[in-house]
């Protein structure tokens, strides 16, 4: 069902680079165009893309767009410790899940309902793992317990939830007006 043929793949996947580009550096505090999609878009880029290079390709913008963040505006680099390569094990399972989700044969009730669960628990391991990285990577360990730090950053995974489904159920409607208002022969079965 999501399966497309090359040059679609290469449009989805620069429609969502530009989203990460213009959505990320925001996560940084600098600008207000949307919430950071980039959870979104590794789910998103595994359910559409099918070369896992995609991946890597979102991976390395991901690093990028930080060291601009950090670099030429000048943000803070308080969350940039060794924990932060534990983000892109979370990242992978972001698109892991969003794989899982392209065997769909139609997008009914049951897929719908299975592509939400797989997103929503591919969040929950990205939420654990990125925490898990700032807490020890950041020494947030050696200041304070892990029920408190749990306690403060539990209040922000309803907002992580909720931005990676809502961007993905914009991504899937996209995906649908997309593939009834350009031709379906460039939408292929893999």
């Amino acid at each position: 069902m999501f399966a497309l043929d090359a040059r679609s793949e290469r449009v989805a996947a620069l429609l969502l680079a530009l989203l990460m580009a213009a959505t990320r550096i925001h996560h940084f505090g600098v600008g207000t165009i949307a919430p950071d999609a980039s959870t979104a878009v590794f789910f998103l880029a595994g359910l559409l893309l099918a070369n896992p290079w995609w991946f890597a390709a979102f991976t390395v913008e991901a690093i990028l767009l930080d060291a601009v963040a950090l670099g030429l505006i000048g943000v803070a680099d308080a969350c940039m410790t060794l924990g932060y390569w534990l983000l892109f094990v979370g990242y992978l399972a972001l698109w892991y899940a969003g794989s899982r989700a392209r065997t769909a044969e139609k997008l009914d009730l049951f897929a719908g309902c299975r592509i939400f669960c797989l997103a929503a628990g591919a969040v929950v391991v990205f939420f654990i793992l990125s925490n898990v990285g700032y807490y020890y990577g950041g020494g947030f360990d050696e200041s304070m317990g892990a029920s408190e730090y749990i306690s403060r950053v539990s209040r922000y995974f309803s907002f992580y939830l909720a931005t990676t489904l809502g961007y993905v159920a914009a991504g899937i409607a996209a995906f649908l007006i997309a593939t009834r208002l350009f031709a379906r022969d460039r939408f292929v079965a893999r």
